[in-house]
């Protein structure tokens, strides 16, 4: 999850979603209530770590950390040099997962349609234009929390969210200026998406739950055209048309070793879970 928010366009939900975690990360992330601060005003902290599946929100958590950390020069370095073999290494990761994700569910109607709901509206989101937002405590909030819900979602990414309010370039300037005041609003704005549109997931979830899955397996459809290998602010080109227009390599041959590592990837992942 780490490596994939550390690229802008790749939700960190997909990754959630294809290695089998999504649904109790959801359901730890709901478990946050105001009845917690009561509880650990009581000293009730083991209730509170036991509620919340702390060990698994730890592991997760440090995880997501220490990749998108570790890995966030490397990752800009890479889309730097080769992007192709990179977003062909996503791909690779994303086809194998929605094979593994699709070929033993039972579809029915209903999932067909949400199917395909998902999907035109994860199309929809990708290649709609941005809009410049003025940044104001109130937009600073509510693109935290846009984002961090987008996120959340399998095939949404948050940076690409505050791309299209026009937002990103701000708050990326607020984190290398250390402008607090910004960073803060943000931060409120991130928490409080996460705890609205957590238990909104776990809520439909719990109810709906093959149609919710069928609409964002649309959504991680939807996202394959967001890491098609050979593409620019302008378009998206066959790998001939990419050199042309680029005037760079289309490193052909390496994206198509990285697309089958993340096929392997996802496929050893699998066989490892037992799903």
């Amino acid at each position: 999850m780490g490596a994939a928010d550390a690229v802008p366009g790749v939700s960190g939900g997909t990754m959630a979603l294809i290695t089998g975690i999504y649904e109790r990360f959801i359901a730890a992330l709901a478990a946050f209530r105001p009845s917690l601060v009561q509880q650990l005003w009581r000293g009730e902290f083991r209730n509170v770590w036991q509620s919340i599946d702390g060990t698994f929100l730890l592991c997760v958590g440090s995880g997501i950390l220490i990749s998108l950390f570790s890995m966030l020069n490397l990752m800009h370095w890479l889309l730097t040099v080769c992007p192709p073999a990179v977003w062909a290494f996503f791909m690779g990761v994303i086809l194998a997962s929605l094979f593994f994700l699709v070929r033993n569910r039972d579809w029915s109607g209903a999932d067909l349609l949400l199917l395909l709901v998902g999907l035109i509206i994860a199309l929809l989101l990708i290649t709609a234009s941005g809009t410049e937002v003025t940044a104001t405590p109130l937009t600073l909030f509510l693109g935290g929390a846009l984002a961090i819900s987008a996120m959340l979602l399998p095939g949404i990414s948050g940076s690409f969210m505050l791309l299209l309010l026009g937002l990103y370039p701000v708050i990326v300037e607020a984190v290398h200026a250390r402008e607090l005041v910004t960073i803060l609003w943000v931060a409120l704005g991130c928490a409080a998406g996460i705890l609205t549109v957590s238990r909104i997931l776990q809520w439909a979830l719990s109810r709906w739950h093959n149609a919710v899955i069928s609409c964002m397996l649309g959504f991680v459809m939807g996202a394959l055209v967001k890491v098609w290998p050979w593409q620019t602010d302008e378009g998206w080109y066959l790998p001939a048309e990419y050199a042309s227009v680029t005037t760079e390599s289309a490193w052909l041959g390496l994206s198509v070793l990285t697309f089958f590592v993340g096929i392997v990837v996802v496929s050893i992942l699998h066989a490892r879970s037992g799903k």
